[in-house]
Order: C-alpha cells, then structure tokens, then sequence
C-alpha cells in the first residue's frame, strides 16, 4: 500500500529523501531487533535527512513541517523498522507539540530547537516511573525536585521507559517541586549533567532497539533557566496539543508496520504455490477473502489517522481541544487494526511466518508495543464515552 499523501512540498521532500535508504535502515533493523541494541547509524542517516529537524518553526532554521506530514512520513519508516519510527515519534512529539503550545520560555525553546537543527540533538518527555506508571493515570512523581539555593535546585529519583536514552541530549523530566508549594515541573536536563545516569534495563518482547532504559538522577544540578514549565497538580495532564502529536505519531508507527506485514503476505500469496497445486494461494477464495479484510482494515484505519491529523492542522491551537475524542479513537483504532492485520497475515502465511529469517515474527512483536501507550484502551473509550453522554441528565431532579 502506498504511503499517506503528506500536506506540503516539505513533507514530500522528506519522505522523497528516505527513499534511497530504505535497504541501509531495513539491515539495520533486523541487527538491531537481534542484538536488542540502539540503532545509532540508522539515527546518524536520518539525521543527515533532516528528519529529526522536521517540525521545528522556520524562524529556527526548521522544516516546519505539519503533524499530517509527519504522520506519512512516520508511516513510512515505520514500514521500514517501527521500532526506529517509535523512537523518532517520541523527538518528533517533544518538539512537534511545543511548536503548537509554545510553552517554554523563549530562550530555553530557541535553545533547545536551535540545538536540534544545528547538531541534530534529540529530546524526549522523561515521565514515567517504575511506580508511578504513566502521569496520565494520575498521582505525584517520586522524582523530586529540591531548593539547593537561590535559582538552583537538585533532581533526585528514577525514571522508565525512556525511549531514546543511549541518544538523548535533552531529557525533558517531569518533577515534584519538593519546596512547599505543591507544583508540579518540567525542567532541561543535558545528557552531559553530573549525577544523570541511564541503567540499561530494555530487554522486551518487541521494540527492542528503541533503547527505553531507565534514567538515575543523583543529586543532578538545574537552574531556574531550565524549568520548561512549572504547574498546579490540577492542571498537569497533558495538553491536548501533547497528546494530538503523541497519539497519532505513535498510531502512524502502528500503521507502518502494519501496512508492511500486509505486503508482505500479499507478496508471499502472489507467489506462493506448493507442490500440486493448479496456482498461487493467492487464487484460493478463502485467501483472497483474508487478503480483503486485511485491506478493509487498514484504508479504515488509515482514512481516520489521515483526516484527524489535517482537521488538527487545520484549526487554531485554542479550537484543537475539541478533537479529543477523534485523536482517541484514530489511535485505538490504528493500533488494533494494526494487530489484527499483522495476526491475520501470520494465519495466512502460515509456518513460514514463525521464522526469524522473515520478518513476519518481529511484526507481530512490535506492533503490540503502542497498545500500552496513552491513550490506553479504557481511558481512549473513556475519552470517547464522555463526549458522548456527558454530562448526564439529573434523573432525580
């Protein structure tokens, strides 16, 4: 299946400059997916591509380019190695959404951005904890954020799932401000900061090469200039720009993967025909019927990520709230369509499928990785419910 058009000539141009690399990074993913280690070349090409400076405004020497263009182009790699479009996503979110929200200081944000396109630094939101889970489920971080004089301050705790660690340069971490006002933080850390240490904890059924170890911070020195963000617990979910460039990058990396099992069954059934046969299985009715479902799935799936990320570029920052539900329901929906596919293409091809030679098996591994990402099944139905039926009549009234 061919890609999903991109919005504007930049998004063209990006996918257009993947293209001859295609080979390199597929190499690399079956390495990588084998070895559990962090694609640092496949990091490199992209790099010289421009993709990681993608969507950064023009005004810093960016690409600008839109969440629909970075959701064909994610789709895109992700049909090369998803576990490389994974990590990307989480990049290309951390500086995509703040393109949207402009929530950072300006020098902090002109630093940060400019660090991205001049030496193609990476960035990811560093939130999650062992015992906390993710913040989207509510409660207070462990990881704290302590006084250590005037404009100064101390990082003390630990940190999961963090995706892209053995490449960051910025770990965007979110803090309990420990100084009696209750609040809640995001602050800078550089990867070159004293007592910032990354403790190799991946080893995973699927997305093994994304490198999401767990992050240490012993007594890590910050200022008053690397707080991004500072805010009551009240208001600390994620904005609905967060969770627009979150939720559809990571149902692009689903679809990706997808689209790719998909042909290669569809490759394997054109051509397959055992010993006896009158022709190729993919002349048996039943397979052709598979071959269909499979299809259905995918355009569905596709047509709702692909008009959700336009209807997000279309409106203006303050109207985008109202896509909540949509943004949900494009990322349930693409990433159980994108499991259901991958399965329907092991049945289909049968045995052949369950060698590590063929790239079927690490398809169906990598692909059950964003069903535990936000939004999760119930709170995404949840999402979607509310909007629906909230708020309820008084009944008694």
């Amino acid at each position: 299946m061919s890609s999903l058009p991109a919005a504007s000539d930049a998004g063209r141009e990006l996918i257009e400059r993947l293209a001859p690399h295609r080979e390199r990074l597929a190499d690399l993913a079956i390495t990588h997916d084998r070895e559990a280690s962090f694609p640092f070349a496949s990091f490199e090409l992209l790099r010289e591509i421009g993709w990681f400076s993608a969507p950064i405004p023009r005004e810093y020497g960016g690409a600008e380019c839109s969440l629909t263009d970075l959701v064909a182009a994610q789709t895109a790699l992700a049909k090369i190695d998803m576990a490389l479009a994974f990590s990307c996503g989480m990049h290309l979110m951390s500086v995509g959404s703040e393109r949207s929200n402009r929530n950072w200081p300006d020098r902090l944000r002109e630093r940060i951005f400019r660090s991205v396109v001049e030496d193609g630094a990476l960035c990811n939101q560093v939130a999650t904890e062992p015992d906390l889970g993710s913040p989207q489920g509510g409660g207070r971080p462990q990881t704290a954020l302590t006084p250590d004089g005037p404009g100064r301050w101390r990082i003390n705790g630990r940190k999961s799932f963090t995706t892209l660690a053995p490449a960051l340069t910025w770990f965007l971490t979110y803090c309990a401000v420990e100084d009696g006002s209750g609040t809640l933080a995001r602050v800078a850390v550089h990867r070159d900061s004293p007592g910032l240490r990354i403790e190799e904890t991946w080893d995973v059924v699927g997305l093994r090469s994304t490198g999401s170890h767990d992050v240490w911070y012993d007594n890590v020195a910050v200022t008053d200039d690397e707080f991004l963000v500072r805010q009551d617990p009240s208001q600390a979910g994620q904005r609905h720009g967060d969770f627009a460039w979150f939720a559809l990058l990571v149902a692009a990396a689903s679809l990706g993967v997808a689209e790719a099992a998909r042909d290669y069954t569809v490759e394997f059934a054109r051509h397959r025909r055992p010993t006896g046969a009158p022709g190729p299985i993919g002349s048996i009715p039943t397979v052709r019927a598979q071959v269909g479902e499979i299809d259905l799935r995918l355009m569905s799936a596709r047509a709702l990520l692909d008009e959700t990320a336009a209807a997000w570029d279309r409106l203006d920052n303050e109207q985008r709230y109202k896509l909540g539900p949509r943004v949900a329901a494009a990322k349930l929906h693409a990433g159980d369509s994108a499991v259901d596919v991958v399965d329907r293409c092991m049945r289909l091809v049968g045995g052949v499928s369950l060698h590590r030679s063929q790239p079927l098996e690490r398809y169906y591994r990598d692909v059950r990785g964003p069903l535990h990402n936000p939004p999760i099944t119930p709170r995404g139905l949840e999402l979607i419910a509310a909007d629906a039926l909230d708020p309820l009549p008084d009944l008694d009234s």
